[in-house]
């Protein structure tokens, strides 16, 4: 499990013991009133799409935290590419759904783009390949949170 780095107070954490970047995923639907008429559980795809933006965004405190110093470039670096490996797992999702969510989220189009570039430099500053992505910045292996969604 990924804690955050001590003294570290950049996005805050919401796992289970509140240090964790990893974002937890409801397996049901809230209604108005819960406890009168219950929740629908989500599908599969929804879990999915879920996820993705879950991931995404913990990729965003990471680097969020990284570009604040909060974090070593190493840490850093192990937090974001266990990021983009779990986002890489999810496969496709339906990008409508995750734009609506990662808007929820305060992510559009233009900062996961900002997020490619920071996860760009990230990898520079560690003195690793620096991913290349075209001119829709999609990139197979190196940028998954683009790929799959939108």
């Amino acid at each position: 499990k990924l804690k955050r780095a001590a003294g570290s107070t950049a996005g805050g954490g919401s796992g289970a013991t509140g240090d964790s970047y990893e974002q937890p995923v409801k397996s049901s639907t809230d209604s108005s009133f819960p406890w009168l008429f219950g929740s629908k559980p989500k599908s599969a795809s929804e879990m999915r799409d879920e996820k993705y933006c879950g991931y995404l965004a913990s990729l965003n405190r990471v680097l969020e935290d990284w570009r604040s110093e909060a974090l070593k470039n190493q840490e850093a670096l192990m937090h974001a590419d266990y990021y983009m490996e779990k986002i890489q797992e999810v496969g496709r999702v339906d990008a409508e759904r995750a734009r609506e969510i990662l808007a929820r989220r305060g992510i559009d189009d233009s900062r996961r783009l900002e997020l490619q570039k920071m996860y760009q430099e990230l990898k520079k500053a560690c003195g690793q390949r620096v991913p290349q992505f075209d001119e829709k910045g999609v990139h197979v292996q190196d940028a998954p949170f683009y790929k799959t969604c939108c």
